[in-house]
């Protein structure tokens, strides 16, 4: 089977537009320059060949970005526990209409008895909607999984189970993690399952749940100036200060760099497969790459949207710990020139991934230095068209 290389070839062997992606470069470089945020590291490929690759700023005071810093995903490590999560569907350890409480019978309590895998990947369970763990579990303990799903075990569902879609940064994707532990044959915690199951065989080899604060290619969590408030000088404490080497954060929690989530998006590209390990079935790809929300919207943005004058738009989740462009005009983090088929996933104020099927497209994008809300929506969006507009047919 065709081997991967990360190493880039001229952008017309790739298909892409050299004066396009110079505009690309130059609208990442604006972002720096204007300080919404320090420094990125980009990819973007057609059919699998790197045509461009680089590196932008900084990373941390006085450290330029490069190829091996391993930035935090903050939640595109959803799309790597959804991965996770669909393997064991594809392994019939349970499957998508499966009830949560069949497999963590405290689960039910508060109205979740009927919450399915299905509503979890989705954000339509009704789970705890808030980004720091609840009561009484501190955040130091962010990346307890089994303390964490306890606690979330005990609420109360917010709405009917399939009712609403309302993002979740942190609840569901913990117990789609326990649950990935608690039918797994060998008994394995969730790190070792990413692990052993997902990164290594991918050859994903500088990313992991978790990683030690002193790790010297770690990038920092940070906020310019300009994007910083209370609230998010807290959010890069706890998460430069408490996500360490031993912690399961499985929505929110994984390190790696552009490289290896390129791997990991070539395996979406290639229906499932990379090289010769076999993530998922293409059947369970297809399926999983729709938009599996309908028309309904995502309540979490409905303070955003309305603080901001911002009309409302489809949630378009699919079942890959991400989103699906869909057909219209609307904010979306893929480009409004995406084809409807794309799929991407987005890390809070700072990382994505996207595949586009129609024109082979794929398009990485990590920066160092926040911005919150869905201005970093807008700002994929933009990316996205450039990239896009990079495709020489």
């Amino acid at each position: 089977m065709l081997r991967l290389s990360k190493a880039p070839v001229a952008p017309c062997n790739a298909g892409l537009d050299t004066d396009a992606l110079n505009r690309l470069s130059a609208s990442i470089q604006a972002d720096i320059d204007h300080g919404h945020n320090f420094g990125a590291s980009v990819i973007v490929a057609r059919g699998g060949v790197i045509g461009y690759r680089k590196n932008f700023g900084t990373v941390a005071p006085g450290r330029a970005a490069a190829d091996e810093d391993r930035y935090l995903m903050m939640s595109l490590s959803k799309s790597f526990t959804a991965a996770l999560t669909l393997r064991a569907v594809d392994h019939g350890l349970f499957c998508l209409d499966s009830r949560i409480a069949d497999f963590i019978p405290t689960f039910a309590a508060g109205g979740k008895q009927r919450v399915t895998v299905r509503h979890l990947l989705t954000h339509t369970a009704g789970t705890y909607s808030s980004f720091l763990p609840p009561a009484p579990v501190s955040p130091k303990e962010i990346g307890d999984l089994a303390k964490n799903v306890a606690a979330i075990s005990g609420l109360p569902a917010a709405n009917v189970p399939g009712e609403r879609v309302v993002y979740n940064p942190f609840a569901s994707y913990a117990v789609l993690a326990q649950l990935l532990v608690e039918t797994d044959p060998a008994g394995r915690a969730f790190q070792t399952i990413a692990q052993e199951d997902l990164f290594n065989p991918l050859g994903m080899t500088n990313t992991s749940y978790g990683l030690s604060p002193q790790d010297p290619r770690r990038v920092p969590v940070s906020f310019t100036e300009r994007n910083t408030t209370p609230a998010s000088a807290m959010t890069a404490q706890v998460l430069n200060d408490h996500l360490t080497e031993t912690s399961e954060h499985p929505a929110g929690g994984a390190f790696g760099t552009a490289d290896d989530v390129f791997r990991f998006a070539e395996a979406f590209r290639r229906k499932g497969s990379l090289e010769d390990y076999r993530l998922l079935s293409p059947a369970l790809l297809e399926y999983a790459c729709r938009n599996h929300t309908g028309t309904m919207s995502n309540g979490a943005w409905d303070w955003y949207r309305e603080a901001n004058g911002l009309e409302d738009y489809p949630a378009n989740f699919s079942l890959l710990g991400g989103y699906v462009r869909g057909v219209g005009h609307f904010m979306n983090g893929a480009g409004y020139t995406a084809s409807p088929r794309t799929f991407y996933a987005v890390g809070g104020g700072s990382t994505m991934w996207m595949i586009d099927p129609d024109r082979d497209l794929t398009f990485i994008f990590l920066s160092a230095g926040f911005i919150e809300g869905l201005a970093h929506f807008d700002r994929l969006r933009r990316l996205g068209d450039l990239a896009l507009a990079a495709c020489i047919d």
